[in-house]
């Protein structure tokens, strides 16, 4: 089969190949999966730059839906022929931390090797390696959908809808009236948006250094838009002028420091600070004391603090009745051999998602 391959740290590190395997046959809470979708995202750029300190070589991609091909003789959470989104989260789903409604916090397993190229075996980014024409999965990975949802807006439920909207549905609990800030009006920024939204908040403020972003974020349901045009722009100040002293809920989506350490200041007193983009992991954030003291939350988020099985159906459910924007978020759709024109628009701000379309 084709995929992606990458061999060390840095875009010129990855190259397609046509001879890739599964690494191991299928075990009996397996799923084989005919990957039709695959988004490519910030955490994929940065698993590719070595800011995620994964092993090499490695199939990335983590972001993908498909169709069940071939199931184990022990799976009972999907069926040959099942439209799937693939979830980052190989949970185990029988601990008391699963059954107890928490299965990004699973210890179930590490990282195994997905694929191999000939004698060469290749490990598979968030146990996915997603950017190939198939991959296989433990069942609880599998999460089936409607077929009428297109998968190639499907797959972006898996990772960036995901950790967008449900740092607001799961972690912030935007209530009726609340006011938020995100900060990166990207794909994951717009679903903070759209959720916020749908959640009833009455100021959305959107901040962001590309003008284009505007028009998006206005879109997906944002009532403001900051556009920080240098770095000697004081966005903080800007927030907290637009909102009246500062907001109840702020979200950092870029992976930037510096910009949480900002966030935690466009917050008012009582407010959540959402962690929600993804630096370096070995980054430091620091920030005055007394900008977090007066009884702030800042919160970690990791994917939303989401529950596949639940909230993937959900979402899907919510695009089949016109009231969440998948489609739209798909700027551009390519090959496996598509991936630098992806990475390109991602470093330039270009887009929402490219989606490889790894069979065509």
């Amino acid at each position: 089969m084709q995929g992606l391959i990458q061999e060390g740290d840095g875009e010129e590190h990855v190259r397609l190949s046509d001879n890739l395997e599964h690494a191991a046959a299928l075990g009996p809470r397996q799923v084989r999966v005919e990957i039709m979708a695959a988004g490519v995202c910030g955490s994929d750029l940065s698993c590719v730059h070595g800011k995620y300190y994964m092993p090499t070589p490695l199939v990335p991609g983590h972001e993908a839906a498909g169709v069940v091909a071939e199931i184990g003789s022990a799976v009972t959470y999907c069926a040959v022929g099942d439209h799937v989104v693939l979830s980052t989260f190989g949970n185990c789903g029988h601990c008391p931390t699963c059954e107890g409604g928490d299965p990004g916090n699973c210890g179930f397993g590490g990282l195994r090797h997905t694929h191999t190229e000939g004698d060469q075996a290749l490990w598979g980014f968030a146990n996915l390696g997603a950017f190939a024409q198939e991959t296989i999965v433990h069942e609880n990975q599998a999460v089936p959908i409607p077929p009428e949802v297109p998968l190639a807006s499907a797959a972006l439920i898996g990772c960036g809808v995901m950790t967008g909207a449900g740092a607001v549905f799961n972690r912030a609990k935007i209530g009726i009236g609340d006011t938020c800030v995100v900060i990166g009006a990207g794909g994951v920024g717009l679903n903070v948006i759209q959720a916020a939204h749908l959640s009833g908040a009455s100021q959305i403020i959107a901040v962001d250094r590309v003008a284009s972003k505007e028009r998006m974020a206005t879109d997906f349901g944002a009532t403001d838009f900051i556009l920080v045009d240098g770095d000697d722009f004081d966005s903080v100040a800007a927030v907290q002028q637009l909102s009246g002293g500062g907001v109840d809920h702020a979200f950092e989506v870029v992976g930037s420091t510096k910009l949480l350490a900002d966030s935690i200041s466009m917050a008012k007193a009582g407010g959540n600070v959402c962690a929600v983009g993804v630096p370096d992991l070995t980054a430091t954030v620091t920030y005055p004391f007394q900008a977090l003291h007066q009884n702030k939350n800042l919160m970690g988020i990791r994917a939303g603090g989401g529950k596949p099985r639940r909230d993937f159906r959900l979402i899907a459910d919510m695009y089949l009745k016109g009231r969440f924007k998948l489609d739209e978020l798909v700027s551009h759709t390519a090959g496996l051999d598509g991936l630098q024109g992806a990475f390109d628009a991602l470093k330039a701000g270009a887009e929402a998602r490219t989606v490889l379309l790894p069979n065509g």
